[in-house]
């Protein structure tokens, strides 16, 4: 890491028992996510490389995860995986959970989304207020979420209560111009089987990211673009 990539944060923030963890799963099932995350934590060799590289259009814009995975390329949500899985420490928290796949794969923690997706992941009214005790986990996760939850900036507060002292947030995020083109194009994306709500961002821009973590009073935050730029890696630490 450079120190380009670490971002000096100089805005002030203002300043039960819960659902239970990820099940333990039949043994095979165990152990097919280690394979699949072994994959995942493995470098790609040259000619993976290549493929994906020379697939990157249809992988942006034409197919779905499921059919960039048949066809031999590397998903999006797989790209995001890859950087996200070897930032995770400890208890996680996956907010906007999905289909509670990073919860499978890491093996430690909860997954909480508002919509039922399948997977197991609990499911919550609001994630402004959840159903966990003060400083429960290391890591608080959002994938590709945080520009669809209208309040971020109240649901940022909460997932740092709910970190322990030195826990962090891991964020991924496209941008604001690329979401709002991507949306209109990704005839799969899940926003077209769901109402859209009033404030909803299709992306956000690392400037406004960084600006809402430094507000929600993180510290050490650091941006890391990957997948050819048009994705973006934060993390910020509870102090």
């Amino acid at each position: 890491m450079t120190p380009l990539d670490r971002v000096r944060c100089e805005i002030g923030a203002e300043g039960h028992e819960g659902a239970s963890a990820v099940p333990a799963g039949s043994e095979a099932t165990r152990r097919e996510d280690a394979t699949v995350r072994s994959r995942l934590l493995r470098p790609h060799g040259v000619l993976q490389t290549i493929y994906d590289f020379i697939g990157a259009p249809l992988r942006m814009v034409v197919l779905p995860d499921a059919w960039s995975t048949r066809l031999g390329f590397t998903s999006l949500e797989d790209e995001r995986l890859r950087v996200v899985l070897p930032e995770l420490r400890g208890r996680v928290l996956d907010v906007g959970a999905g289909t509670n796949r990073l919860m499978d794969l890491h093996g430690d923690g909860v997954g909480v989304d508002v919509i039922d997706w399948g997977g197991g992941a609990t499911v919550v009214e609001d994630t402004r207020n959840l159903p966990f005790p003060d400083a429960s986990f290391e890591t608080v996760a959002f994938v590709a979420c945080l520009n669809h939850i209208p309040y971020r900036d109240e649901v940022l507060i909460e997932a740092k209560r709910l970190l322990r002292p030195g826990g962090r947030v891991v964020l991924t995020m496209i941008g604001r111009w690329l979401g709002d083109i991507g949306h209109k194009i990704w005839w799969y994306s899940e926003d077209k089987h769901r109402e859209v709500a009033d404030g909803e961002l299709m992306g956000m821009d690392p400037e406004l990211m960084l600006r809402l973590l430094c507000e929600a009073g993180f510290a050490d935050l650091v941006h890391r673009p990957f997948f050819y730029r048009m994705n973006h890696l934060f993390l910020a630490t509870k102090t």
